[in-house]
């Protein structure tokens, strides 16, 4: 098992919970949302307080990944690093990135894996990550 996997599946142990709205309450994380132009969401740190604002004009589905996605950062990275932004205009993904993107879809799509004969569409679909996440996602 790899390190991202096996810290999603340590968390879900510990807190019951794959959902991320319930996985942030859990932990004591604060999650709000406010209309931002360009950035999707953020986690910051401020005074031992960690707050994640999330773009209030992304649909719920969305929302619910990018929380999973800033929740990564906060399990994966290290402390005191205490802010990150997912933005549209991203041009390199960087290791944290990658991370935080794999976390999130290990999280939302549990221990599950394509049915016979299903697509990575229908996968994503049925498991509420988009068809560009999916692509994080370790299939066995």
């Amino acid at each position: 098992m790899d390190y991202i996997r096996e810290t999603v599946e340590c968390v879900v142990q510990e807190y019951g919970t794959r959902d991320p709205y319930r996985l942030a309450q859990a932990i004591g994380i604060e999650v709000d949302e406010f209309p931002f132009r360009r950035i999707k969401g953020l986690i910051i740190e401020l005074f031992n307080q960690t707050i994640i604002i999330l773009n209030s004009n992304l649909p719920d589905w969305y929302k619910r990944l990018v929380l999973a996605h800033e929740l990564g950062h906060q399990q994966l990275s290290p402390q005191g690093v205490g802010y990150f932004f997912i933005s549209e205009y991203t041009l390199m993904e960087s290791k944290v990135e990658y991370e935080a993107n794999r976390f999130a879809v290990e999280l939302l799509a549990g221990g599950q894996e394509p049915e016979v004969d299903e697509t990575l569409e229908q996968f994503a679909a049925r498991v509420g990550v988009s068809v560009e996440m999916i692509r994080y996602k370790v299939i066995r």
